[in-house]
């Protein structure tokens, strides 16, 4: 695992309390996706059950309205989602913007990248590695 050691000014300091951006993002999310937030329970809860996640911490089988109301809720600080309920949130409706939110917190130019980021990040790299080869190839042909 490669660690980067960049020094940080104190304007560049991380923030790593992303609860209140975390619940805003979440609540944009929520709202954007035309469903209600009883609706949004519902696909939540499903998506659980499907994939076996545990929502809620306690005796609490299922994620209640009342709770996720507290999720959505940026003033709210006591109450945030599981890294597992963030996770399925993020699953369920189609973005990674709340673990980006995370991801770049840590202000050491963290992000998270979708597929096709991902492709294009495989494909810079790889042809950093054919000049690389490339210009190796050169040196030896000179050497013979």
């Amino acid at each position: 695992m490669m660690h980067s050691s960049r020094r940080l000014s104190l304007l560049d300091l991380p923030s790593l309390n992303m609860d209140a951006d975390i619940a805003a993002s979440m609540s944009r999310i929520v709202e954007s996706s035309g469903l209600s937030r009883a609706e949004a329970v519902d696909r939540l809860n499903e998506a659980a059950r499907r994939y076996g996640v545990r929502l809620c911490g306690g005796n609490a089988e299922t994620l209640t309205l009342a709770t996720l109301e507290k999720w959505l809720n940026p003033n709210e600080p006591k109450n945030v989602p599981s890294t597992r309920a963030l996770n399925l949130f993020c699953h369920v409706f189609g973005t990674p913007e709340p673990l980006d939110l995370l991801a770049r917190s840590h202000g050491q130019g963290w992000k998270v990248i979708d597929g096709d980021d991902a492709k294009l990040l495989e494909w810079a790299r790889t042809e950093q590695e054919i000049k690389r080869l490339r210009a190796r190839k050169r040196k030896i042909e000179t050497e013979l």
